[in-house]
């Protein structure tokens, strides 16, 4: 009688091994082609996303159609190469911006923007000092979009660069997933590293109640 050979079974680490693998792949492919991270820094959008908010946004929501009026878009600074910035479209293509004592005109008309638009500073500033509160008229180009912040007397949007292209844009925020306040009396990342790290690491741990901002994870981005 011939003895028939058992499989051996995989054993458990070489099992964790692979689902490791496994969900690194699937992470990988989602934040390359589908997911795009992003943290939020400064005042800019100051009532809907705050600094310290670590905002995720769909890289495929404009696959099948254009940037709309009231999307907010992470996109990639028209003259900065490499710097992304988070803001909200006003103004598609073909429309016509103009912005007169901090009041914006698309097409002629107020535009009604009340529930998110805010001011922290409440000096006119002349067009010949600044373009922050005069501006344009300026037509919106074909396969752009006009961007402003939500705080509107902070940041850099499309009065000091201009309409955005298409291009531009890399995807469309969706919530927040995690928001971490920052700490101005945190230890500081700078050489020679390792001790900082150390300290950086205890600090954290520490501190990871107060400033973890639970109120704000799975805040949606509108």
């Amino acid at each position: 009688m011939i003895a028939t050979r058992r499989k051996r079974r995989p054993s458990k680490t070489a099992e964790f091994l692979k689902a490791l693998i496994i969900v690194v792949l699937i992470g990988i492919v989602l934040r390359v082609f589908v997911l795009l991270p992003h943290r939020v820094s400064g005042q800019d959008m100051q009532g809907c996303l705050y600094d310290g908010d670590f905002l995720l946004a769909s890289q495929l929501a404009y696959r099948s159609e254009n940037p709309k009026v009231g999307d907010i878009v992470i996109f990639e600074h028209p003259i900065k190469v490499g710097i992304y910035k988070v803001g909200r479209i006003i103004a598609e293509e073909g429309q016509i911006v103009e912005i007169k004592g901090k009041i914006v005109y698309i097409n002629g008309t107020p535009l009604n923007d009340a529930s998110y638009a805010s001011h922290s500073d409440y000096r006119i500033l002349p067009s010949d000092y600044s373009s922050r509160d005069f501006y344009g008229p300026t037509k919106v180009p074909a396969g752009s979009v006009f961007i402003l912040v939500d705080n509107r007397d902070v940041g850099e949007d499309s009065r000091q660069f201009g309409p955005v292209s298409y291009a531009n844009i890399k995807g469309k925020a969706m919530f927040v997933y995690w928001s971490w306040k920052p700490d101005p009396n945190a230890p500081k990342w700078e050489s020679p590293y390792i001790i900082p790290a150390i300290e950086i690491l205890f600090y954290n741990i520490g501190h990871f109640t107060s400033r973890v901002s639970f109120d704000r994870i799975g805040t949606s981005a509108k």
